[in-house]
């Protein structure tokens, strides 16, 4: 009945209000809008007059409400609506979880937010890590693409770099990791997305998470006067060229180019200032270090092996280390937080030191392995541009 009411109070709301009755006749509808109409409306004002539904007005936040039909969000005066399109996203998420592969792992639904799938010949799903392929392969031959990109953008990254102190070759590696310079953005509606893994009656541990984002891809929307029908970003809700979520999109996007449109799908000025924004408030230090080179003796291997299962925030003073025979292969002042990482190499294990420069990557995404691939790839793609400046001198 409530619903009926606000259908009515609403012009653009009652051509919408007479299909709701459709059940019985056209007669039996006119009879009952002539007869009731009055105090319908009547009881409208009061509603308005007082602002009893505060929560559907056109400045208030998105609200959703999931039912078994289906799931109503209303945003901004405007109702979005997922009925038989929800549930079949999501019968088809379980049908692929129910099918899926571990590929060198234990944690099956990890895997399954963190990477792709590829549907293999007998019709299992098998997880592709596309970042560290991609790593792997630029390190072994990097691609023209990066180099393009880095030439075509050079005003704008040594413009972040003296704004922000994030060095080019960094925000380069994010974006060449995360949507190869913007060809992989993604092809899932968002908006789908984000209410499948936030509201279905498969919803996983982070339901809540995606949840929030959904919310931030709503106001994102409005703020930034985009449709949430037709944006399109990654299986979870990872958006533009740097794959930022919905509410990194709101606290870290920015306008670089100054034409005041935050734009992280067709503005690479924005997209590279956005990145480098998002690092200059994680925390980043100009012209510090990321990691350094870990020298131990043998003796002290099962204590560097302990100190690498730790956090890998820094915390640890470098004197502390230095008391347990743990040192640096360059100067570092001794009050300067450190943590162990650990990583295999082809020669056996590596431990280095991580300073904060190497949390601050974390950042972006929370796991040390993707710290270190953005880490490596930087460096080489910094050595192989250098080495083709020197070539073409």
């Amino acid at each position: 009945m409530i619903r009926i009411v606000l259908l009515l109070c609403r012009t653009r709301y009652r051509k919408q209000a007479l299909n709701n009755f459709s059940r019985t006749s056209i007669y039996g509808n006119i009879l009952i809008l002539s007869f009731c109409g009055p105090f319908l409306f009547l009881f409208g004002k009061l509603i308005s007059r007082f602002n009893i539904f505060k929560s559907i007005s056109i400045d208030a936040n998105p609200v959703i409400k999931s039912s078994a039909k289906g799931i109503n969000f209303w945003f901004g005066g405007t109702s979005l609506k997922m009925p038989q399109q929800f549930l079949k996203l999501d019968n088809n998420y379980v049908n692929m979880k129910n099918n899926f592969v571990l590929s060198n792992t234990q944690n099956q639904d990890r895997v399954f937010q963190l990477y792709p799938l590829i549907k293999r010949k007998d019709n299992k799903y098998e997880a592709i890590n596309r970042k560290i392929v991609f790593v792997s392969s630029i390190r072994t031959n990097l691609d023209k693409t990066t180099y393009d990109f880095w030439n075509q953008n050079k005003k704008s990254l040594l413009e972040a770099e003296k704004k922000f102190g994030v060095p080019p070759e960094i925000i380069i590696a994010i974006i060449g990791i995360e949507s190869k310079y913007g060809s992989r953005t993604g092809t899932f509606k968002t908006f789908d997305t984000l209410a499948s893994l936030s509201l279905g009656p498969n919803k996983g541990r982070r339901a809540k998470f995606y949840k929030d984002e959904l919310i931030n891809f709503l106001l994102m929307c409005r703020e930034n006067k985009l449709d949430p029908r037709s944006i399109k970003g990654s299986y979870a809700g990872a958006l533009g060229k740097p794959q930022f979520i919905s509410s990194s999109y709101r606290h870290y996007a920015i306008d670089f180019n100054g034409d005041n449109v935050v734009d992280l799908w067709n503005s690479n000025e924005d997209v590279i200032g956005s990145v480098a924004n998002y690092f200059k408030k994680n925390g980043w230090k100009n012209n510090q270090l990321i990691m350094s080179n870990l020298i131990y003796k043998d003796s002290n291997k099962k204590y560097v092996e302990n100190e690498s299962k730790k956090t890998y925030k820094p915390k640890t003073p470098y004197k502390t280390f230095m008391n347990n025979k743990l040192y640096a292969d360059e100067i570092i002042a001794d009050n300067t937080p450190l943590s162990v990482i650990g990583r295999e190499e082809q020669g056996g294990k590596i431990y280095s030191f991580a300073h904060k420069n190497f949390y601050v990557i974390t950042r972006y995404n929370r796991s040390r392995l993707y710290a270190l691939a953005v880490y490596s790839l930087s460096n080489e793609i910094k050595r192989h541009k250098s080495e083709l400046e020197n070539h073409n001198l």
